[in-house]
């Protein structure tokens, strides 16, 4: 049925539990699944990562002790068979999916299987405002609410996500619970120690700014360009731009026809971003819509200042309205400019880290998630 990549050789007593991820590719939702893992085994699980495919930047940073099953599969679709033989097999107390399309076939598996294993899915994006792209995209968000009906728990990231997915469904209402992202881990604030051997940071002479995520159009990284380069006329900075993506060309592009190509490196996907989010000046989100940004917490706990647009879900509940940061209307380069600007020349205040370490903290939102098929 399927190869096991890694097998953990500790013999726990609480029982397995399994999760169900696409890939385990950069993209936020990824890594709080693996941060997710971590946490279980420390908790005294077992712990299977079962992959449609064992592909992605992510593979060598898989926890110590976590068991990969990859089934071998080019889409998630075809992983449906796949993964109810492993339901059979090896009857996990609890399957937690991730990503939308994850989520209905673990939905679907765990109907089929029929061996009392405890399915939640989670949902990380606002599952209305989301562009569906492709005929499998809308196809998924029609099953969406059919599927999530027949799971055991439904975890939203936010309070956005779960009005969009009361939306979509009422009767998914009762099993909907707002969980914050498994984020800040211990493994991370020791990531952030790192050093950073950019020559921009090691010598540093002008304020760097740090920006995160996959560099597709819904990022929003094309406002935040012209943005920095508005700001440039006011101030001397530097823009870093961590990850990968479709729009990597345009974006060189656009660095070009600003005049701003000295001052921006697209550095491309880092495994340890964190260590750039430490030493960054400012940290700026551009997105045009979000579930909960995983980097936006990220950088908040790790003292940095934040800009970040009011997109319809995430920012604003992870920044309070504001308190811990500068909100502004999506898209309006001008506006992030001038936030960008005044953000700089205000002092550090801590309260916002303070607040992101004990709301994002692994070790809670690991508890709430057991709590919901009463394995807390």
């Amino acid at each position: 049925m399927s190869s096991i990549e890694r097998i953990s050789t500790e013999i726990v007593s609480k029982g397995l539990i399994a999760i169900f991820v696409p890939s385990v590719r950069g993209g936020g939702a990824e890594r709080a699944m693996l941060v997710f893992a971590q946490e279980l085994v420390l908790k005294g699980f077992r712990v299977d990562l079962v992959l449609t495919n064992l592909d992605g930047a992510l593979e060598d940073i898989i926890p110590r002790g976590v068991r990969v099953v990859n089934l071998k599969c080019s889409r998630t679709i075809a992983a449906l068979p796949g993964l109810v033989r492993y339901l059979k097999k090896h009857k996990p107390k609890a399957l937690y999916a991730t990503i939308m399309n994850a989520n209905v076939i673990a939905a679907f598996a765990g109907r089929l299987a029929q061996v009392g294993t405890k399915i939640v899915v989670r949902e990380s994006n606002a599952p209305i405002t989301s562009p569906k792209k492709s005929v499998s995209r809308w196809a998924t968000y029609k099953l969406a609410p059919f599927a999530y009906r027949m799971s055991q728990g439904i975890i939203a990231v936010s309070e956005g996500v779960a009005q969009e997915l009361v939306a979509m469904d009422r009767d998914m209402t009762g099993r909907i619970h707002v969980v914050p992202t498994p984020v800040i881990s211990d493994n991370l604030l020791a990531l952030a120690q790192e050093p950073v051997d950019h020559p921009w940071i090691v010598n540093r002479d002008r304020p760097v700014l740090v920006s995160a995520g996959r560099l597709e159009r819904h990022k929003g990284f094309m406002t935040l360009l012209r943005a920095f380069a508005r700001l440039r006329e006011k101030l001397e900075a530097r823009l870093i731009v961590l990850g990968d993506g479709s729009m990597r060309e345009a974006l060189e592009a656009e660095l070009v026809r600003l005049g701003i190509k000295d001052d921006v490196e697209l550095l491309g996907f880092k495994k340890n971003p964190f260590r750039f989010m430490k030493q960054a000046d400012l940290f700026v989100l551009a997105s045009e819509y979000e579930g909960l940004p995983n980097v936006l917490v990220q950088a908040m706990a790790l003292g940095a200042r934040i800009v970040s647009t009011d997109c319809r879900t995430g920012p604003s509940e992870i920044l309070c309205n504001g308190k811990f940061g500068r909100l502004v209307p999506v898209g309006d380069e001008e506006l992030l400019a001038k936030a960008m600007q005044e953000s700089l020349q205000k002092p550090r205040e801590g309260a916002g880290q303070i607040y992101a370490l004990e709301r994002y903290g692994a070790s809670k939102a690991t508890a709430d998630y057991l709590a919901i098929v009463g394995l807390a």
